[in-house]
């Protein structure tokens, strides 16, 4: 029994080791786009070209976020952050909501990679700037 419950406990530590980083403080700042592709293999010949528009997400410890685009807010709205999923709320002209969640993928120091969850599904490698 002792045997069961030291293999399970380990289990348990090493499934939230894989998320520790995870957290919305290690989210905080400036996310700028390096890469964006599309997760259907067929659409990767459209993939957007960011070189020009220079887009990147930007998250603030109150909880307020903004996408930028061209120099520009393209979206702004508050952040949730639950296990693994951003959950974007959009504010729109006339102050109506549209929640946007994003799954992460990988966060690890200064790199980020997330997706839309909402067809077409995009792959979004970011860097933190500084």
């Amino acid at each position: 029994m002792f045997k069961k419950l030291t293999v399970f406990s380990f289990f348990i530590i090493f499934m939230m080791s894989c998320h520790s980083g995870m957290n919305k403080e290690n989210l905080i700042g400036d996310w700028h786009y390096t890469k964006v592709e599309y997760t259907n293999k067929s659409m990767q010949d459209v993939s957007p070209d960011i070189s020009e528009q220079k887009p990147y997400f930007s998250f603030h410890a109150d909880g307020k976020a903004e996408i930028y685009s061209s120099g520009k807010v393209l979206s702004h709205g508050t952040f949730t952050l639950e296990n693994n999923i951003i959950r974007y709320e959009e504010v729109l002209d006339g102050g109506v909501k549209r929640k946007i969640p994003f799954l992460i993928k990988e966060l690890d120091g200064n790199h980020l990679v997330f997706e839309t969850m909402q067809a077409p599904q995009q792959r979004i490698t970011a860097l933190k700037g500084k």
